[in-house]
Parts: C-alpha cells; sequence; structure tokens
C-alpha cells in the first residue's frame, strides 16, 4: 500500500510513531513496510519530514505541504462564523457553478472516516432537479397518508407532508428544494461518514458566500423510495444521510440568535 525510499529515509521514526496499524517498523535505522494492517491513511506520508513515503495508486503531485500555503484558521472569526452561520431558504435564481461545487465535494472527500475507509457517495443533482423533486414530492405525499393516521409528532409530519405536496402541484410552491438548482446528497453505509463529510461542506458553502439547508425530507423521502434510489444510482447498501441544498442566498440575516447552554458534564 505504500513505497518508502530508503535513499530519502533518514531513520528518524516519526512515521513508526505515528502508524496506528502497526504497518511500519525499523530495521538498521531504516524505515520498512510490513504486510498487511495498512489503512492507506497517509499519517506517514505527513509526518515525513524527509517526504520519503508514498501510497501506492495515488497520485502524490497533489500532495501539498504544509509550509507552501495558509492553513491556520482564527479561532474567534470561526466560532463567530458558527453563531452567525443561518439556514436558507430563500435563493437568487443564479446558478451555482461547477467549480463551486467541486471544490464543495472536494471538502467532502478530505474529511476524516473510520478506519480511512473512504465510504462516501456524493450524488449532484442538477440537470435532473426538477424531475428528482417531482419524485421526491411524490413521496413525501404518500408518506404523508401513512403517517397522518399514526399519533406523536408522525401525524404532525403527515399533514405538513400532503400540505407541501398539494401547495406543490396547485401553486408551484417549493418547499423541498426552494426553487434552487443546486442539490448534493451525501451518502454513505455509515451515518458517521456522511454526517462528518456534510459538516465539512456546510463550512465550505459558507466560505463561498453560498448558503444552504439541510433537507431532511429529501433523506426520508429517498430511503422511503426504491425508485428514487434508482434513479439517483446509490450505491448498494448506502443511505442518504444529509442533503444539501444550496444556492446563492436571497436573504441577509443581520445578527446571531440566543441558544440554550450547552449540557456539559465534567468528569
Amino acid at each position: 500500500m505504500l513505497t518508502i525510499d530508503q535513499s530519502k529515509c533518514i531513520g528518524c521514526g516519526q512515521c513508526v510513531k505515528d502508524c496506528f496499524g502497526f504497518h511500519i517498523v525499523m530495521e538498521e535505522k531504516k524505515a520498512v513496510e510490513l504486510p498487511g494492517n495498512c489503512m492507506a491513511c497517509g499519517h506517514c506520508v505527513a509526518v515525513c519530514p524527509s517526504n520519503a513515503i508514498s501510497l501506492d495508486g495515488h497520485d502524490m503531485t497533489k500532495v501539498i505541504e504544509k509550509d507552501a500555503v495558509e492553513s491556520k484558521m482564527d479561532a474567534d472569526a470561526y466560532l463567530n462564523h458558527l453563531k452567525l452561520r443561518r439556514s436558507i431558504r430563500q435563493f437568487k435564481k443564479e446558478e451555482v457553478s461547477k467549480e463551486d461545487l467541486e471544490k464543495i465535494i472536494e471538502a467532502g472527500r478530505y474529511s476524516p472516516t473510520g478506519g480511512n475507509m473512504q465510504n462516501v457517495q456524493y450524488i449532484v443533482i442538477k440537470d435532473q432537479i426538477q424531475t428528482v423533486k417531482d419524485q421526491i414530492m411524490e413521496e413525501l405525499n404518500k408518506m404523508g397518508e401513512e403517517f397522518k393516521t399514526m399519533d406523536g409528532p408522525y401525524k404532525k409530519y403527515g399533514s405538513l407532508w400532503i400540505n407541501m405536496y398539494e401547495n406543490y402541484k396547485k401553486n408551484g410552491t417549493d418547499k423541498v428544494f426552494f426553487n434552487t438548482d443546486s442539490v448534493i446528497l451525501v451518502a454513505s453505509n455509515t451515518p458517521q461518514s456522511a454526517i462528518i463529510s456534510a459538516a465539512h461542506m456546510e463550512t465550505m458553502i459558507y466560505a463561498l458566500d453560498l448558503g444552504m439547508v439541510y433537507s431532511g425530507f429529501t433523506c426520508s423521502a429517498v430511503m422511503h423510495s426504491k425508485e428514487l434510489q434508482k434513479l439517483l444510482n446509490l450505491k448498494e447498501g448506502y443511505t442518504v444521510h444529509a442533503a444539501l441544498v444550496l444556492g446563492h442566498p436571497d436573504v441577509t440575516y443581520r445578527r446571531s440568535v440566543p441558544r440554550k447552554d450547552a449540557v456539559v458534564k465534567w468528569k
């Protein structure tokens, strides 16, 4: 899974210390790869002071040097961003560029996954957005008919989905994609991988001066419909855990909103 250039290896042992899978050992003051165990996480590549390690099957020309870029974030500025961040449900009729969409997905691609499985699928809905939206609305209406006879919060959602569908068919009111032109679905066979990826993509969306809202209704409709899963080419065994409805905001929020205090237990 990896190659160690012995002519570059200085025998510092940093890769051995940082290898979670015990895949590298020191022999005669040089780092040596052992068979098996390698997760291809790349920590050895990142920590090596002499750039002696490469991952097989990966484009090493895309590896960036830390000293060559500005990577430090201002903690207070980031916290203020989180406090001022709002879900956006009003979008301009302005197309989200392919360049921006690719940068958003890149933020997801570099998000951590357990065991470095990289088990996330990104489905960009753009050219077929009307078809997908129509099917989601139909599915929500079906679910609404099922849920309206139930007790508790399910009944509330049942009535809401039916109302959304009726308004959509009658007036074209879009309470799922909010008339944007771009939606990204984040799917995985583990919820954690998809949700972490979506959170990092969200940060990139706002860094690009775009806005977004998570559409849980979209996730529910896709989970409920085999037809939607087929239309979206969802990988077998994968579930859509996050739907990012994004675009250029057509609303300005001028201040943060209050939150309840965090529930914290110090041990």
